[in-house]
């Protein structure tokens, strides 16, 4: 799933996946050129999404199409375990001062 958050008056787009942990942002090229492209906060963009684009919705409809295909990022996997075992040794921690 991914959520989008516009800017219509910047001509800005910023994009959160439930597969990336980074957020990706959809905006317009320097130079003041027409052309828009893709960029992640963290780390570089694949090469399938390294293009130039003529509207928001074009860049959008790629960057969907890249993440239908991808699988949840390592990175996110380690997270998402990392904070499970965190909740896990927090809750015997409470039952056992709770005993």
């Amino acid at each position: 799933m991914i959520e989008y958050e516009h800017d219509t008056a910047n001509q800005f787009c910023v994009c959160k996946s439930d597969k990336l942990l980074t957020e990706v942002y959809i905006e317009k090229e320097i130079g003041g050129y027409r052309f828009f492209k893709i960029r992640y906060a963290k780390g570089n963009v694949p090469q399938s999404l390294a293009g130039r684009y003529t509207s928001v919705k074009a860049a959008q409809k790629d960057l969907e199409h890249y993440l239908r295909k991808q699988p949840v990022s390592k990175t996110k996997l380690v997270r998402e375990r990392a904070d499970q075992r965190e909740k896990e040794r927090n809750a015997a921690k409470s039952k056992s001062k709770g005993s």
